[in-house]
C-alpha cells in the first residue's frame, strides 16, 4: 500500500506566487531566462541560477553551485518571499485550459515504495544523472518540483476535489501559456486524515514525469538512512509527488524526426518498410485510428503504417518503431544519444514536423498515437520499460509552487 503523507510546505505569499512559481528551467529559451532575471526579481529561476550576475560563475554541476542555490532560497524565505505552513498539510492543484483540466494532491510518497514496487516506473533512468541530481538534492536539501504521479481513481477523493473547488482558492492565477492554476490548502485534521486513509488504500502509483527526480531522491533517501543514527523518519526518506486519477491524466503523443535515411532513396526506403508493416499512400494526413499504426511523412507523402497484427497492449508503439526501423533500417542505436534523431510533441501541431521535412532538415516524420494509460500500466507492471520520449504528458508542472524541505518535517 503506498505511504502518502501530509508535510509542512514552504510557498509563496498569494500577491507573488505568479511571479514566483515558474516552468521547468529547460523549457526556456536563453533570451526568457534572460529575461526573467533581469525583470523578475522574485521568479524561482534565481535560486536555480544564484550566480547569474557575478563575473565569474561557478560551474553549474559543481558543489559550490549547489551551496549556492541553498543560499539564494534561505535568502528567499528571509526575504518572506516563501512562507511554511505551521502544520504538515495536502494541497489540492487544479490547471485548466481550452483542452486540459487537471486535479490532483501535492503531497510527499515515501522512497520504499519507490524500491518495493508500490511507485512503478516506465522509463529507465541514468545512473550518471542519477547521481548528479542526488548530489544536487543533499546540498539543497529540498524538493521544489514534484514528480507528476497517476493512480486508478478513487471515487470518493474524486467527489472531495469537487467539494473543494467550491471553496475560496489559496492562489488563482493565469499564466502566459493560458493555463489558470488553482490552489487550496488542506489543513483541517478530519480532512487530512480522510485522504491519508484514502491513498493508504492504492496498490500503485505510477510516475507520469519525473523519473530521474524520483529515481535521485530515493538514492539520497537511502545514502542518508544508511548513516543516520535513528530509527525515526527522516525528512529525506519522502520525495514530492503531485498524484492526480488516471482520468485527468493527459497523454499526447511523442513524435519523431530523422535526419537522414541512412543512404537509401525516399522509394528503396519505403519499400523496405513495406516488408514489415502493411504500407498504405495517404493522399491527405488522418487521424490515427488506433494503437498499432503510425503514419510516416517522406519526400512530401504520407504514408499509413498498420503493424497491428504483430503487437499486444505490452508493446508500444515507439518500441515497434524503434526495433523494426530505427535501428536496423535507419541505423540509429541510442535514441538518448544519436543526433540523427529529434523529438517533437503532438502539441507542435503536424503542421510543424512536415514543415521541417519539406525545409530539408529532416527527411522523415513519424507520427504516433498518444500512449493510452493502460498501456502504460500494463509496461510499468510488466516492470518493462518504453523507449525515450514515448509520451508527452500534461500537465507540467511549476517550481517553487510548494517546496519540500528536508529538515524537521517529521523530528
Amino acid at each position: 500500500m503506498a505511504r502518502v503523507r501530509p508535510f509542512k510546505a514552504f510557498r509563496p505569499t498569494p500577491n507573488k506566487v505568479h511571479l514566483v512559481a515558474s516552468r521547468s528551467y529547460v523549457t526556456y529559451s536563453e533570451w526568457q531566462l534572460r529575461d526573467k532575471l533581469e525583470n523578475n526579481p522574485f521568479t524561482f529561476i534565481h535560486i536555480i541560477n544564484p550566480d547569474y550576475n557575478e563575473v565569474q560563475p561557478s560551474e553549474p554541476a559543481s558543489e559550490e553551485r549547489f551551496q549556492k542555490v541553498r543560499q539564494r532560497y534561505e535568502e528567499f524565505i528571509d526575504e518572506e518571499f516563501f512562507v511554511q505552513d505551521d502544520q504538515p498539510s495536502y494541497y489540492i492543484y487544479r490547471q485548466s485550459k481550452h483542452n486540459l483540466d487537471c486535479i490532483g494532491v501535492i503531497s510527499v510518497v515515501h522512497a520504499d515504495d519507490y524500491r518495493n514496487g508500490t511507485i512503478k516506473i516506465h522509463e529507465q533512468t541514468l545512473s550518471a544523472r542519477e547521481e548528479l541530481f542526488a548530489n544536487y538534492l543533499d546540498a539543497t536539501n529540498f524538493n521544489a518540483e514534484p514528480t507528476l504521479m497517476s493512480h486508478e481513481d478513487l471515487p470518493e477523493v474524486n467527489a472531495f476535489y469537487q467539494e473543494v473547488m467550491q471553496r475560496p482558492c489559496e492562489y488563482d492565477y493565469m499564466t502566459t501559456d493560458r493555463v489558470e492554476h488553482q490552489f487550496w490548502l488542506i489543513d483541517d485534521p478530519k480532512e487530512v486524515a480522510f485522504l491519508t486513509e484514502a491513498f493508504s488504500r492504492i496498490d500503485s502509483l505510477y510516475i507520469a514525469d519525473g523519473h530521474h527526480r524520483s529515481a535521485s531522491s530515493v538514492l539520497l533517501a537511502e545514502r542518508r538512512r544508511a548513516q543516520a543514527s535513528t530509527e525515526d523518519e527522516l525528512g529525506s526518506d519522502y520525495f514530492m509527488s503531485y498524484m492526480i486519477p488516471a482520468s485527468a491524466l493527459v497523454i499526447h503523443g511523442y513524435h519523431r524526426l530523422v535526419r537522414d535515411l541512412n543512404g537509401l532513396q525516399p522509394e528503396e526506403f519505403v519499400s523496405a518498410i513495406s516488408a514489415l508493416a502493411k504500407v498504405t499512400p495517404l493522399q491527405e494526413k488522418e487521424q490515427l485510428p488506433k494503437v498499432g499504426t503510425i503514419d510516416m511523412y517522406v519526400h512530401e507523402r504520407w504514408y499509413r503504417l498498420d503493424f497491428s497484427d504483430q503487437i499486444d497492449l505490452s508493446t508500444p508503439d515507439s518500441a515497434w518503431l524503434t526495433s523494426h526501423i530505427l535501428k536496423p533500417i535507419l541505423g540509429i542505436g541510442d535514441l538518448r544519444s544519436d543526433s540523427r534523431i529529434a523529438f517533437e510533441p503532438e502539441t507542435s501541431g503536424i503542421e510543424t514536423l512536415a514543415s521541417m521535412v519539406d525545409d530539408g532538415r529532416f527527411s522523415c516524420a513519424f507520427i504516433l498515437h498518444p500512449v493510452p494509460f493502460d498501456q502504460l500500466k500494463m509496461v510499468s507492471d510488466l516492470n518493462q520499460c518504453m523507449p525515450p520520449k514515448s509520451t508527452w504528458i500534461e500537465p507540467k508542472l511549476r517550481s517553487g509552487l510548494t517546496i519540500y524541505d528536508f529538515s524537521d518535517q517529521y523530528s
